[in-house]
């Protein structure tokens, strides 16, 4: 582990280009490194880069591809194994080049410690150069891809370069993460609201006694979900639906699009309809939302998160057909009742997760 603290440091923090979950609780723990530590930060990332420079001006994002997750079925929560598969061994296959281009980019930056959620690579770089690799994630690849293939060529591939890292912070709603030498247990890891909820149900004029319910499809699905949203105005609800969702509808509040702190938008609704993705079921559970999350067939991630999330009473699961023919709706007010149990919730969940992270690396 690093000693004497953070001060004067050069930090690289790899970011998955997996969607923006990753992005955005890179983001949370970068702003919190930099408040609190002289230290100095660079991120690398294709998918989310643009994302994180709007959200953190002064720090160098420098594009480049890390890893490629997996392919979802075109309007179908199930993995597309075909298309996966072959996602997978060309990624592998590209990893000599990428750890080449890595080693000469990490010398020219002087990089001292390198951060990765969740890419494999960045460790071997780490370990050629010998500085410390530290992971980041509440899951890792291996277990995804060894879910989908069981043990092959490139699963092995990716669970060697996790060994080469130092260790893993494990962020709640996680796997056993045992392919990390150590494993260093943390809190809840999520942007903070920047506006409060108040002030945000106030630009959009809602009211206290107005119901608004989050409907997220995530970006790796193409998902419809105009006719719930008609039956929920017929129910006089209001719906919060992300940039891509088009809808004309008067009940439907858009997340605009040059908006990146949307944690605020989680944090003035009463209900989140979702994927069980980490950046917003985190963000869910930090503003104290009760959740409904569906499924994704052979995504081995959604019942890591979505176990806890049902031990806690805080949320339920649903099958993605039930969610879009909308029988969820007829127990909407059960749904909403849910929020009485964040009364209880403590342990991870309730605890600063960025601070315990910057505790533990100095």
């Amino acid at each position: 582990m690093v000693e004497g603290g953070l001060s004067s440091l050069n930090i690289c923090v790899y970011t998955s280009d997996y969607g923006y979950g990753h992005a955005s609780r890179d983001i949370a723990l970068i702003r919190r490194v930099l408040s609190e530590t002289d230290a100095h930060v660079c991120v690398r990332a294709e998918t989310a880069a643009g994302f994180m420079e709007d959200s953190l001006p002064g720090v160098p994002v420098f594009r480049g591809q890390n890893d490629v997750g997996v392919k979802m079925a075109d309007k179908a929560a199930s993995v597309d194994l075909g298309a996966t598969e072959g996602m997978l061994n060309t990624w592998v296959a590209s990893w000599d080049t990428y750890v080449r281009a890595e080693e000469m980019f990490c010398r020219e930056q002087e990089i001292d410690l390198i951060i990765s959620d969740i890419a494999p690579q960045p460790f071997l770089v780490a370990e050629n150069l010998d500085i410390p690799g530290i992971a980041l994630s509440n899951f890792s690849w291996h277990m995804i891809f060894h879910h989908l293939f069981g043990k092959t060529g490139a699963t092995e591939q990716i669970k060697d370069a996790y060994a080469c890292a130092e260790g893993a912070f494990v962020l709640p709603l996680n796997e056993p993460m045992e392919v990390f030498r150590e494993r260093w247990e943390t809190y809840l890891l999520c942007r903070e609201e920047t506006r409060s909820r108040e002030d945000m149900r106030e630009r959009f004029g809602l009211s206290d006694t107005d119901v608004l319910v989050y409907l997220g499809s995530g970006w790796s699905l193409t998902v419809s979900l105009v006719a719930c949203m008609k039956r929920l105005r017929n129910m006089g609800i209001k719906c919060l639906v992300s940039s891509n969702q088009p809808s004309e509808l008067d009940n439907v509040i858009r997340i605009p699009a040059e908006d990146t702190e949307t944690q605020d938008y989680i944090g003035m609704c009463d209900l989140v309809v979702t994927k069980p993705g980490y950046s917003t079921v985190s963000e869910a559970i930090r503003a104290e939302v009760p959740m409904l999350l569906y499924r994704r067939k052979g995504f081995a991630e959604d019942d890591v998160i979505i176990g806890p999330v049902e031990e806690n009473s805080i949320g339920k699961a649903i099958s993605y057909r039930d969610l879009c023919e909308g029988t969820w709706m007829d127990d909407i007010d059960v749904l909403l009742s849910l929020k009485e149990n964040y009364r209880n919730l403590g342990g991870v969940f309730t605890r600063d997760g960025a601070e315990d992270c910057i505790r533990r690396l100095i």
